[in-house]
């Protein structure tokens, strides 16, 4: 696109009679709805041809994350044994007693059931994911069809009023999150899910008093994470419209590189190149680093659940209220 076509548009960037918050072509501002729960209810909407393959999802992932959960209390049952079976061979030498010997057999056995539920466990999550990779690519085919129809039945001033970046941005950044929100994070939904309400239930099994303990750090978590997810999705959101700015400005320089040359505008594209780099840069670095120290934060409250659960349950081992395997369940 040429340097004086760009240079026609009132509102750069934003404007056209679809713009984000920018001026239309007719001159009146243009606002864009943004309605989260109707967007969802739209996107689930692309699920329901596959609802038998969700419904697969969800149960290996319920299967396969129940298999790990119990994983941990399996293995303190061979902790525990070897633990009395320390202590009781210590008690016998200290009274100068024949010293018993510690049940092998029995701790074999149970790391060979607990290596068969978690080759279970890792059989079912890989269903999972299979199925799942499919769901979400069956469902990014037929948004980018929709998408391509949508674009071919936009009127001209919809292109015009946008650069070429900011368009591509849209159908190939934006899906391409999407694809991978899919893929990924609907797994980890579902099992986060599950995980999170199966440890609650096998916790307070186990023991009350503890499960109160690693329980109060969770609204300190979530108090961290939604604070700095709010903060960081405006930062995500400055990235990819700064990358189609960015993408725009490229593609409209290479294809009318001629032009630019012609009118001596070489440095003025090159400064423009730097500014919408630099935004890009700017935006970027913050998002990565806001969102990149949630998990930092939460192992550090996790730490401090896991000093008081150690030293709790210590003290529970000590009193004979609590197995010592147990308390490496929890920790």
């Amino acid at each position: 696109m040429s340097v004086e076509r760009r240079e026609q548009r009132p509102g750069g960037m934003q404007g056209g009679p679809m713009g984000r918050g920018g001026w239309g072509a007719l001159g009146r501002p243009v606002e864009k709805p943004k309605n989260f729960k109707g967007t969802a209810l739209r996107l689930l909407g692309y699920f329901l041809p596959q609802k038998y393959r969700l419904i697969i999802v969800l149960v290996t992932s319920i299967i396969g994350t129940a298999f790990n959960i119990v994983g941990p209390k399996i293995l303190g049952l061979a902790t525990t044994k070897l633990f009395n079976g320390l202590i009781a061979k210590f008690t016998a030498l200290q009274h100068h007693l024949p010293a018993p010997g510690i049940d092998f057999g029995y701790i074999g056995r149970i790391l060979l059931i607990l290596l068969g539920l978690y080759i279970i466990s890792a059989i079912f999550l890989y269903i999972q994911q299979y199925v799942m990779a499919g769901v979400a690519q069956r469902t990014m085919y037929r948004l980018r069809r929709e998408v391509d129809e949508k674009l071919s039945r936009l009127p001209l001033k919809y292109f015009d009023s946008r650069t070429h970046g900011e368009i591509m941005s849209r159908a190939v950044n934006d899906m391409d999150n999407l694809s991978t929100t899919l893929q990924q994070s609907i797994t980890q939904l579902i099992t986060s899910a599950v995980t999170l309400v199966g440890v609650i239930v096998l916790m307070l099994l186990i023991s009350p008093l503890l499960s109160l303990i690693v329980l109060l750090t969770i609204p300190l978590s979530l108090f961290v994470t939604m604070g700095i997810a709010k903060r960081s999705q405006n930062y995500f959101r400055s990235q990819q419209r700064a990358l189609g700015e960015l993408n725009g400005h490229v593609e409209e320089m290479y294809a009318g590189h001629k032009i630019v040359k012609a009118f001596g505008r070489e440095g003025q594209s090159v400064a423009e190149f730097n500014e919408r780099n630099e935004k890009l840069y700017n935006a970027g670095w913050r998002a990565q680093f806001v969102s990149g120290i949630i998990m930092p934060l939460m192992r550090f409250i996790g730490n401090i659940g896991y000093v008081f659960v150690a030293v709790v349950g210590g003290i529970m081992v000590t009193q004979g209220t609590i197995a010592i395997g147990d308390v490496q369940a929890f920790i």
